[in-house]
């Protein structure tokens, strides 16, 4: 018995020798286990580039700005009317308000984005709010009103208003609240864009847009006196002033018989020059040196409709492209090729981030906000 036992043993001390040889001669290293965002093929594993566009907002929004200083950007919820505020990069989101606003149409911040002017519609009405987010107070702006803006500071309000008993239609300015309001100037136009002048004292308004109307751009002072044509001679035209109000960007038909919006420049004493690109103000936001717009191409316009009538009139989508350009040199510029553009965009409502490292737009398609790297 005790030399089977003795034999046993030594067979197993045997066999565990070999197993570890073996082991130790044809077992293969497993590898370590790398972190990285990559897609692995037959034979490497190739590295994912990350999104340059990136949708920021959880839903639809309306007015959304960014602050210079902080970068934070701030905007309405399009469903509730509740305004949010989260980082530049949609990080960190928060609820700032609790109170809901139905029927929230548009909304216009001040320069200090504190105060805002909000259009709220109801039974195809609109009616024209301001509300001071610091004091948390409001009121409503009187009626008669069919466009309001702020001027450059932020502490007085442009109007257009309307008369319904001496059918009079007048350019007017007055405190956000609509008090010690006073007329600069009376309006013939039905329909009126109006826009502060940057830098100046001079406030710019035209016909609203019309593919067979010729528009007028003009400007006269805050206090009033005569007004100055700018620029005429164009039709459906629409205006973006530069940062310095040296001049502006013009989108308009050359006359009443093409189809294409152009793009141009007018200088503030008049001079105008074609840039020969096929988009809209609305798709254009300048940079701080003056010089450079940054800009959507759109594509896929349907055949045979009226521009900038039906666009304005949400009758159809683009389909954009995104470029840039030295408005002083031509020079153009892709800021994203067309294969890294994975969605469909139609952009509205642009703006650059404070160091112009990123475009901010609101996709007309889903109202979403977006972020485009630069």
């Amino acid at each position: 018995m005790k030399k089977i036992f003795i034999i046993s043993a030594v067979l197993l001390v045997v066999v565990l020798i070999f197993l570890g040889i073996y082991n130790f001669a044809f077992k293969k290293e497993e590898p370590a286990i790398i972190q990285t965002t990559s897609v692995e093929t037959k034979n490497s594993i190739v590295p994912i580039k990350p999104e340059k566009i990136t949708s920021i907002s959880d839903g639809a929004v309306i007015g959304p700005i960014v602050d210079k200083k902080t970068e934070e950007i701030k905007y309405y919820d399009a469903l509730t009317g509740i305004v949010w505020k989260m980082d530049s990069d949609g990080a960190k989101k928060e609820q700032i308000t609790t109170v809901k606003v139905l029927g929230l149409k548009n909304a216009l911040w001040s320069a200090d984005h504190n105060k805002v002017l909000t259009t709220i519609q109801k039974e195809e009405q609109n009616s024209f709010y301001f509300y001071d987010h610091q004091a948390q107070t409001g009121s409503l702006l009187k009626n008669g009103l069919d466009t309001v803006v702020w001027d450059n500071l932020g502490t007085k309000i442009f109007y257009k208003y309307f008369n319904s008993i001496s059918k009079e239609r007048t350019l007017n300015i007055s405190n956000p609240d609509g008090s010690d309001w006073q007329k600069i100037a009376d309006i013939t136009a039905k329909n009126l864009n109006i826009a502060p002048v940057p830098s100046t004292s001079l406030i710019s308004y035209w016909n609203s847009p019309n593919a067979i109307e010729e528009t007028q751009l003009q400007v006269i002072s805050i206090t009033g006196g005569e007004a100055k044509t700018i620029l005429s001679g164009k039709y459906g035209a629409d205006y973006l002033w530069s940062p310095d109000g040296s001049k502006a960007i013009v989108s308009s038909l050359p006359n009443k018989d093409t189809k294409t919006v152009l793009l141009g420049v007018v200088t503030i004493d008049g001079k105008y020059q074609e840039l020969n690109i096929p988009t809209l103000v609305s798709k254009c936001a300048w940079s701080l040196d003056n010089k450079t717009i940054y800009y959507a191409l759109p594509g896929g316009i349907p055949a045979g409709v009226v521009m900038p009538n039906d666009y304005q009139e949400n009758k159809f989508n683009t389909e954009d492209t995104f470029w840039k350009m030295d408005i002083t040199t031509g020079e153009k510029e892709r800021i994203i090729e067309t294969a890294d553009i994975k969605g469909k965009y139609d952009s509205s409502n642009m703006f650059l981030s404070a160091t112009e490292d990123a475009l901010y737009f609101v996709n007309k398609i889903d109202q979403k906000l977006y972020r485009l790297e630069l």
